[in-house]
């Protein structure tokens, strides 16, 4: 079978005369050879349960499409999908429409579709994903109830962020790190209008900050001072020296204290890695949920009911810059005790 010029399932380049391809015994489907020995198995499951070979596969997707269906075929699944369609809407893969062919894609650098079928980020990421605000996600995509651009007016900033990493969660339950919620915490929350959890967690920083500050400057660094002095001069001690010298000399109130700062940064970071990793998914559900709402209390014209959707969602600039400037106020607050 030649299998020359058809994209690989993997990588999807298209193969060469001078290409080392394998061919999988159950279902046919070929592959690069170091492709195939990275997945170490054959990424076309559902062909071997239903018997089929991958030449069928791609016969079918090489029929016409329907008038209604008429559009691009998914490279990864096959299913035939509308012409305005960017996202195929059986899989959620990238369909990168109008990029250019294979063999541009692959040295200009520009996107190859992955195995997961979602959009890439980073290194590589199509031309579409900048132009378009959706990130390449339908407008009609459905988010649990909600089209993708009712989701687009409610987030308003950051769209083409968002979008894909919602249709991600949607699809994979697979959650992106957030690095704004890691480094902001309630800042990011707030700035986002989830005012409850962004509140708590606010007050949350605001307490371990001042704890740790309060501790450092009249606890810790007294004491540390003084188990300075009980050692040889030029001798660095390490923490485990400190902490022989607390349990030797002071209660153990006092050696609670003196370690204190650093314990309760060790669980602030634990929090700050929490919201990182549910930042995103937490966005996801609060903004379906306020669309919903929305619309469930409201009888307005479609173009009335997106000016609503688009005033309650969007961000709060002023509350991100209080936060910001209270952040950098604990900061450098030891520095003026």
């Amino acid at each position: 079978m030649d299998f020359f010029g058809k994209p690989c399932p993997v990588c999807s380049r298209t193969f060469r005369e001078e290409d080392d391809v394998v061919v999988c015994p159950k279902c046919g489907a070929p592959y690069h050879r170091e492709c195939f020995q990275e997945k170490g198995k054959c990424v076309f499951p559902d062909l071997h349960r239903n018997h089929q070979s991958w030449q069928e596969m791609q016969n079918d997707a090489a029929e016409p499409a329907s008038e209604e269906e008429n559009g691009t075929v998914c490279p990864r699944c096959g299913t035939s999908n509308p012409d305005h369609a960017i996202v195929c809407k059986n899989c959620g893969a990238f369909l990168a429409k109008g990029i250019g062919s294979d063999d541009t894609q692959r040295d200009s650098g520009a996107y190859s579709a992955p195995e997961n079928g979602m959009p890439p980020f980073g290194k590589g990421m199509p031309i579409t994903m900048f132009m378009d605000p959706l990130g390449g996600v339908s407008p009609e995509e459905d988010f649990d109830g909600v089209s993708g651009s009712e989701l687009a007016e409610y987030v308003q900033n950051n769209t083409s962020y968002y979008l894909p990493v919602f249709l991600q969660y949607k699809k994979q339950k697979r959650r992106r790190f957030n690095f704004c919620a890691f480094l902001f915490v309630g800042g990011w929350y707030l700035y986002r209008k989830q005012y409850v959890k962004g509140a708590l967690l606010s007050l949350l920083y605001l307490i371990n900050e001042l704890t740790v500050l309060l501790c450092t400057v009249f606890v810790s660094t007294p004491l540390i001072k003084e188990a300075n002095a009980a050692f040889s001069n030029g001798y660095r001690p390490n923490i485990s020296d400190y902490l022989m010298w607390g349990i030797n000399h002071k209660s153990f109130g006092e050696v609670v204290l003196l370690f204190l700062p650093y314990i309760l940064y060790i669980l602030f970071l634990v929090i700050r890695i929490v919201c990182g990793l549910r930042a995103n998914s937490s966005y996801y559900k609060h903004s379906v949920d306020a669309v919903k709402k929305i619309k469930a209390a409201s009888s307005e014209e479609v173009s009335d009911l997106k000016s609503t959707i688009a005033n309650s969602g969007g961000v709060n600039r002023p509350i991100a810059w209080v936060c910001l400037v209270c952040y950098l106020i604990l900061s450098f607050a030891s520095f003026f005790i």
